[in-house]
């Protein structure tokens, strides 16, 4: 029998059942970073209870609670927060990095990634928005002031030019000291290929230049042996890792897109006299041109009297009145401008994920008539089969077309230097000549008039002057022709199988592939080659790598341990087709096959190394860690040889290990120390050990029969890689909950057997042979200090300072040899050496003679020069540092970067020609009307020299000073610039849901903006002609330094 509930009871239930449903409530927000980022995945559970949901790819959620319960937001990265539920159906959280969290993942070595506090040497990882905010069209450009013992070096040479990186110094003596670059595992050939140097030349980009920046998700850089010594004879020099995006699961297809724009101007530092103009001293006196002839003659003196308006001849056919022109730099430079589309889309499902992008930049140089165009594609995917096997694989294609890369330093192709050259009194508009070709000699210049100036017949390059090696800016700028084009492929293909959940094995096939067409011509009528010249050259590299490894990771109780080994293959080949002419059959007909003296050329090369490799890390209760890592390499290029690279190091992270014995304020504290000993191949290429021979071209000989050695140098089969060996210490701390963090690190590196050419006795028939010799040392600190000083409400600050220090000393070179010469200036009165006992890349130079401390003069006051060249400079920084701050409030943000080098110094060749022609400012000094130029010191003979120079004393005085002394002209290369700001705001989520889009945000950015502090005059302290090799500190008509400025827009749907 059923029995009935009684009435009360059901009023009851009812009751509470009413009640119960009246504080329920559903909740749902949005959960995103501070800078508005929705996060996916986020935990929001119910604290007590089983209750719970995981926000999704938009950072939205939605959940049942009771009013009074407390919500928890949970994220790894990040610090957990909780809200106690009132009467509020809509809670928004932005959640905050745990900067106290040091057990953040990060790529090291083979593309491993591993806990960092696990660490045992210094690594920093770089955000990929650090690349797109103001971006640079090289990678490598941006890291500018952004890492500790990083020095990054990026002259003024064109759109698509080089960057140079350094880390922790200069470890090789013939100059190839530039990092191996690693893209998501595949090494990459950055090889600069500029053929820059005294006499000319050009930037001819490097590998970092293909790179879009809208891939990257991040660059890490191991700086130290230990951090590279996996890579064995290719990590002396440090490794750049660059992993870029890929896709991951997320609802539906995410759609990037971006768009930069920014305008280039040059930020000109020039400040030349402007009150006395084009002429010479004829019979003592300052005299202006008063024929066609004497304005030929002196076209490249600024020695005439002071400008007074008076009308006078020109090489141009016409009279221009004799004043100040005005500024040729802002005349003849043009607004250079950058423009990069981009779009990428990705999804998944976490199981299958993939991602793929199309960039496209087009820019235009500030030089006339030159331009750097790129376009990228990428593609990515990884996929997991069940729950072992991953698959993975990636492409990145890009194709560059470089047109007009500038020529640098001395080139009649300089176009810099032809406007620095001119007179005050001519404005560089006239030397534009025929409209149709400019730079030509127009046609309504009679050929009499203009071959009176000096100019030989024949010539058709307009000029201002009789100098036979001038140039014509509009002439260098549109008649000299260099194309560039190159395709690029990187690629790679990954399986990795989980044999156990602490057992794996993996293997991945790789490529980078490059192919270059390159052009040049010089042409006909250029002053010092009236027949002009053209070459062509086809270039081919690529390197292959296969590696394999097993790996295994588990925890035994408190002993964790981490361990794998592998190998690696390696394959190289170069090989290059050229073919070069000069003097035109067919007269200005510019082609090859028109050419009169041809000449062709072929290269070909092929090397490999053979690896294997091991690591084993060793860890007790998360606190202590002990690592051991080991490769060995076989070099075809070594005859088969093979080399163990060892290194050792240990982590200890005391804050956990001494918890109660820490104060409350300190929330991390690590200490950390290692020894590695890595490679450095250098200058060594393929068949350097082994002698190489000629073919027989002799009908008499059989076919293809070697006949002779083709090299002067003869190979020496015993020569090693030079060998690196490093000790680093550091020390990480963390306080007030990660809000301010210190990391302190000391590094003593010495390369020993340096790889050198030393000269040899010609009677063995060459003339030199590559040989093991020198030590260098390396000794540095370095400092990174970060905050968050204000995190409140809606507004946040944080900052960082890094600060390095770099004492470099040449132990020893060949035996015999207290020095080594390397590149000498285009003014011949500066040479970079090496010698021993000073730091690498000392700068000597001609000086002027001195007796007993006193400078020595002539009788008519001229210096005296020492044709010795004397230690007068060091072109390598001392310090370099950055400081970052970053302002958030709501939707906007403001950030800036400020980079800075000190203790180095730089020889100007621009400086030197600008007082020997009298064109600067310290060239008025002794003038009729100006400050005296007085010399004091002794005569030759050591007769004491008090002298007040005459004008034309003085007009020979900064003559011969200008050219032929060298010390005068060496500066303090030390800087403090304004990097980078950007000011930009994000669409606040309330907006952007009346949208299609998830998100939006725009920037107004810029790049190299101010130099706020430097100790040279007229040109920028980074000035330099080249990045490639060890010859830095000099310069010679650099292109002017520019600022970018633009905006920036991007799309999330």
């Amino acid at each position: 029998m059923r029995k009935k509930l009684p009435v009360w009871k059901v009023f009851i239930f009812s009751l509470i059942s009413c009640y119960s449903m009246a504080q329920s409530m559903n909740v749902t927000g949005t959960v995103v970073e501070d800078d508005g980022t929705p996060l996916y995945g986020v935990n929001v559970t119910v604290k007590g209870t089983t209750n719970g949901a995981i926000t999704d790819d938009a950072g939205e959620y939605s959940i049942t609670v009771t009013k009074g319960q407390t919500i928890t937001y949970s994220y790894v990265g990040f610090d957990a927060q909780d809200i106690t539920v009132g009467n509020a159906n809509v809670i928004n959280v932005t959640l905050a990095p745990d900067a106290s969290v040091l057990g953040e993942v990060v790529v090291t070595a083979l593309g491993v990634a591993r806990d960092k506090r696990a660490l045992q040497y210094s690594v920093t990882e770089v955000s990929g928005e650090n690349f797109t905010k103001a971006r640079e069209n090289n990678l490598g450009n941006s890291l500018s002031g952004r890492v500790a013992g990083v020095n990054v070096s990026a002259p003024s040479t064109g759109p698509g030019g080089s960057s140079r990186i350094i880390i922790r110094g200069n470890k090789t003596l013939g100059g190839q000291n530039q990092p191996l670059y690693v893209i998501d595992g595949v090494p990459m050939d950055n090889s600069q290929n500029g053929n820059a140097g005294m006499w000319g030349g050009s930037d001819g980009g490097d590998g970092l230049s293909s790179l879009n920046p809208d891939d990257i998700e991040s660059i890490t850089v191991l700086k130290g042996a230990n951090a590279a010594a996996l890579y064995g004879s290719r990590g002396g020099n440090g490794v750049i890792n660059v992993t870029t995006k890929k896709g991951t699961k997320r609802k539906g297809i995410g759609v990037e897109y971006g768009l930069n724009y920014v305008a280039e101007a040059i930020n000109d530092q020039s400040d030349l006299q402007d009150q006395f103009g084009q002429g010479s001293y004829v019979n003592g006196v300052a005299t202006k041109p008063s024929s066609i002839q004497q304005a030929s003659d002196w076209g490249l003196q600024g020695w005439g009297p002071k400008y007074d308006g008076s009308q006078i001849p020109t090489v141009f056919g016409e009279t221009r009145p004799y004043s100040y022109a005005g500024n040729n730099f802002d005349r003849f430079y043009e607004t250079g401008g950058a423009l990069t589309n981009s779009v990428a889309l990705s999804g998944g499902n976490g199981k299958q994920n993939f991602r793929m992008s199309l960039a496209d930049l087009r820019s235009t140089s500030i030089v006339p008539n030159a331009g750097f165009d790129r376009t990228n594609i990428s593609f990515s995917t990884n996929s997991k089969f069940g729950e072992k096997l991953t698959v993975s694989g990636k492409i990145l294609y890009s194709k560059e077309t470089a047109k007009n890369r500038p020529k640098v330093s001395d080139s009649p192709g300089n176009s810099n230097e032809a406007v620095w050259r001119l007179p005050g009194n001519i404005n560089i508009e006239d030397t534009k000549g025929d409209p149709n070709k400019p730079g030509a000699l127009p046609d309504g210049l009679a050929a009499d008039v203009y071959d009176a100036g000096g100019r030989e017949p024949g010539t058709e390059m307009l000029s201002n002057y009789s100098n036979f090696w001038g140039s014509n800016a509009y002439w260098s700028a549109y008649q000299y022709n260099n194309t560039t084009k190159r395709d690029r492929v990187t690629a790679s293909g990954q399986l990795r199988y989980d044999i156990t959940d602490f057992l794996y094995v993996q293997g991945r096939l790789s490529t980078d592939f490059y192919y270059t067409k390159a052009e040049g011509l010089t042409p006909q009528g250029t002053g010092y080659a009236q027949g002009g010249s053209i070459g062509e050259s086809f270039t081919n590299r690529q390197e292959n790598n296969m590696d394999a490894m097993i790996g295994f990771d588990d925890v035994f109780g408190k002993i964790s341990v981490n361990a794998f080994v592998g190998g690696n293959k390696q394959y190289s080949k170069y090989e290059q087709i050229s073919a070069s002419g000069n003097g035109f059959s067919v007269p200005f007909f510019h082609a090859l096959n028109s050419a009169n003296n041809r000449n062709f050329g072929y290269g070909f090369s092929e090397s490999g190394i053979n690896s294997v490799f091991g690591s084993a890390e060793v860890g007790y209760n998360n606190y202590l860690f002990l690592t051991a890592t080991a490769r060995q390499d076989k070099f075809s290029i070594l005859n088969g040889k093979d080399i163990l690279y060892p290194s050792v190091g240990g982590s200890f992270v005391f804050s956990d290990a001494f918890v109660d014995a820490m104060p409350s304020w300190m929330s991390f504290g690590k200490l950390r120390a290692s020894w590695a000993q890595v490679g450095l191949t250098g200058s060594l290429g393929a068949y350097q050990t082994t002698q190489p021979y000629g073919l027989s071209s002799n009908p008499h000989l059989e076919k293809n029969m070697a006949r002779f050695a083709n090299s002067s140098t003869i190979a020496n089969p015993f020569v090693n890689p030079a060998l690196s060996t490093e000790t680093e210490i550091g020390l990480d701390l963390r306080f007030l909950g990660g809000r301010f963090g210190l990391d302190l690190g000391y590094y003593d590196q010495k390369t020993t057997n340096d790889i050198l050419n030393a000269s040899i006795a010609t009677s063995s028939g060459f003339n030199s042979t590559t040989v093991n010799v020198g030590e260098l040392t390396n000794k540095g600190f370095e400092f990174l200090f970060t905050a968050t000083p204000i995190r409140k409400n809606d507004f946040s600050w944080d900052i960082s300072l890094n600060l390095a220090t770099n004492k470099n000393e040449v132990v020893s070179l060949i035996p015999g040899s207290s020095e080594l010469a390397f590149e000498e200036s285009r003014t011949q009165t500066s040479r970079i050496k090496h010698i021993v006992g000073q730091p690498y890349g000392v700068i000597t130079g001609i000086t002027q003679k001195m007796i007993n401390g006193q400078p020595v003069f002539t009788s008519e006051g001229l210096p005296v020069r020492d044709d010795v060249y004397n230690e007068i400079g060091q072109s390598v920084a001392r310090l370099t540092g950055g400081l970052n701050n970053n302002f958030a409030y709501k939707g906007f943000n403001l950030s800036f970067l400020i980079d800075a080098k000190f203790g180095g110094e730089i020889h100007s060749g621009t400086n030197q020609s600008m007082d020997q022609w009298g064109f600067s400012q310290n060239s008025l000094i002794g003038r009729e009307g100006q400050a005296p130029l007085t010399v004091s010191g002794v005569t030759e003979e050591g007769e004491p020299l008090n002298l007040t120079l005459t004008p034309q004393q003085a007009n020979a005085y900064w003559n011969n000073l200008g050219g032929r002394n060298a010390a005068a002209y060496i500066y303090d290369a030390s800087f403090v610039k304004l990097r980078q700001l950007v000011l930009g705001y994000k669409l606040s989520r309330e907006v952007v849901s009346k949208t299609p889009f998830q998100a939006i945000s725009l920037s107004f950015v810029g790049r190299n903006l101010a130099v706020l502090h430097k100790n040279i005059p007229n040109i920028d302290p980074e000035s330099s002609y080249s990045t490639v090799g060890g010859a830095q500190g000099l310069e010679y008509f650099a292109l002017p330094a520019t600022r970018t400025y633009g905006v920036s827009l991007n799309i999330t749907y």
